[in-house]
């Protein structure tokens, strides 16, 4: 169970850095953000 809360971790940790990376950059990615707030919800909840 705590090796889930860790990817889970990572997951939201790497998508954020990525969610920073294209705002700086001033681009989109609406297929992986789409994606991303599908999935997030669904992982978070246990």
């Amino acid at each position: 169970m705590v090796e889930e809360y860790e990817k889970n971790g990572e997951f939201y940790k790497n998508c954020t850095l990525y969610f920073e990376y294209l705002r700086k950059k001033g681009i989109t990615d609406y297929e992986f953000e789409d994606e991303y707030f599908y999935t997030m919800p669904a992982i978070s909840n246990n």
